[in-house]
């Protein structure tokens, strides 16, 4: 009895996992793609590496980046697609006697295309605030609470860099799970990029956020060095993120769990297949032993039937599953070597990634760089806790309920209960981390497939098998 409910328990974690696996993905990677604004994935950002910009050109007082000149001529090279540029400064937010460490982003009208912002009160920047440059700010919720302890903020003025700033409206900075585990992945003060360089005129852009003008993964990298270079600064001292390319990166995470368990799935109906048709030919040899083919057709046509249908029906749950499992798996080309079997080319790519950690060490990441890495970790942990163990314990548990006897349509009676009660856990979980849980009826098809055929796989007694016993009985 133990060893059955250790088995049933074995079940369900490994059901809860791979559901929760594929279904969070999907929602940390819409989480993600509804951080970057209007334009989703169709976008790049462009940061400064500081350690790269040492031997080129800087900005004033030292510094890597660009003048405002500088991304306005990049904002006309790469029209008609807009473009999101970025200045950052440390200062102290004063409100009275009140004080608070802030990082205050100056930024051009193009920032809330490019990063969701949801306002709880007031009104983001108008169309003339940054061409005026206006004295005006944003300030997060947690910013508005511990420097004036108060909501109702609209319309009181903080001194930034010593200069009065009008707050005009409060953006939520709570997020989901995933933002929290990007840390600096928002700002604490918005104000207009112009307003910032008249305050600090030593400040320079570190980061540019560019709308995408090809739709190919690998085609816009390219596309932005030509545009730096054209307004003369050496592509090589940016660091440049494809969002769409991370994005291929993040689904494909996914893909790979449902094609695994869409081919152990067909694996095992190809079994239960040759199953039947071993049944099949046993069944035409013991007859045709005392009778002709004639006599035998017509005698056995009942079981002959059945195990016809029962093979053409796993056929076509193969084709299907097969259409909706398979994927183009996305390999960067750099990744490719010349032969098909070259351990030293594989020996010097994580040699190079080792020497490029190890260069980057000084470097600041963007908050969208953040953000982004954020989702890649978690979605890659979501992978393995699926893969590594979700499907090892559903795997497990299934084969110890045969070794404890336990009946086929029991076993199935409680793994359909455990589907819908894991996806109502997931839920809570998703609800939990601010994310919104999506799964797709894809994800619910293969493992549910997996849950039935694995169940009638593993018990071949109680199995969709027809002998000429069980037809004659």
């Amino acid at each position: 009895m133990q060893r059955s409910r250790l088995a049933a328990w074995m079940v369900f974690a490994g059901v809860l996992l791979l559901l929760a696996s594929s279904g969070l993905i999907v929602s940390v990677v819409n989480d993600w793609e509804q951080a970057n604004g209007a334009h989703g994935v169709q976008q790049l950002t462009v940061n400064v590496d500081p350690s790269a910009a040492r031997a080129s050109p800087v900005g004033s007082a030292g510094r890597a980046g660009l003048f405002l000149k500088d991304a306005e001529l990049l904002t006309k090279k790469w029209a008609p697609l807009p473009i999101a540029y970025t200045a950052k400064e440390q200062t102290r937010a004063v409100y009275g006697a009140a004080k608070l460490n802030t990082d205050v982003f100056g930024v051009n009208g193009a920032y809330t295309d490019f990063n969701e912002m949801k306002l709880k009160a007031g009104a983001s920047f108008g169309p003339n605030s940054v061409e005026e440059h206006s004295r005006v700010a944003l300030v997060s919720a947690t910013v508005a609470q511990q420097l004036f302890r108060a909501n109702l903020v609209v319309g009181k003025t903080i001194e930034l860099f010593g200069v009065n700033f009008t707050v005009i409206g409060v953006f939520d900075d709570e997020g989901s799970l995933l933002r929290q585990m990007s840390d600096d992945g928002s700002p604490n003060v918005l104000i207009p990029v112009t307003t910032l360089f008249d305050v600090q005129p030593n400040a320079v852009i570190e980061t540019i956020q560019m709308a995408r003008k090809s739709s190919a993964v690998d085609g816009g990298e390219s596309q932005v060095r030509e545009a730096l270079r054209a307004i003369g600064h050496n592509p090589t001292q940016f660091n440049i993120v494809n969002h769409e390319l991370a994005y291929t990166r993040m689904t494909q995470w996914r893909f790979i769990q449902l094609f695994v368990c869409g081919m152990i799935v067909i694996f095992l109906l190809v079994r239960l297949m040759v199953r039947q048709l071993s049944v099949m030919q046993t069944l035409l040899r013991s007859r045709l032993t005392r009778d002709n083919w004639t006599d035998v057709l017509i005698h056995e046509r009942k079981a002959l039937l059945l195990i016809t249908l029962a093979i053409l029906g796993m056929a076509a749950c193969i084709i299907a599953l097969w259409n909706g499992i398979r994927f183009h798996l996305y390999i960067p080309l750099e990744w490719v070597p010349e032969q098909i079997i070259d351990v030293s080319f594989y020996m010097e790519k994580l040699r190079g990634l080792w020497q490029q950690e190890a260069a980057q060490m000084g470097y600041v990441p963007s908050p969208q760089e953040l953000l982004t890495d954020a989702a890649n970790h978690l979605t890659g942990r979501l992978f393995i806790a699926g893969m590594l163990f979700g499907l090892p314990l559903f795997m497990l548990g299934a084969r110890l309920w045969v070794l404890e006897r336990v009946p086929v349509y029991v076993q199935l009676q409680r793994v359909f209960i455990y589907v819908p009660s894991a996806a109502v856990i997931i839920f809570a979980i998703a609800q939990w981390a601010g994310l919104s849980y999506q799964i797709e009826p894809l994800d619910y098809a293969v493992v549910g497939a997996l849950c039935t055929i694995a169940m009638i796989h593993f018990n071949p007694s109680e199995g969709v098998e027809f002998s000429y016993a069980q037809t004659h009985s």
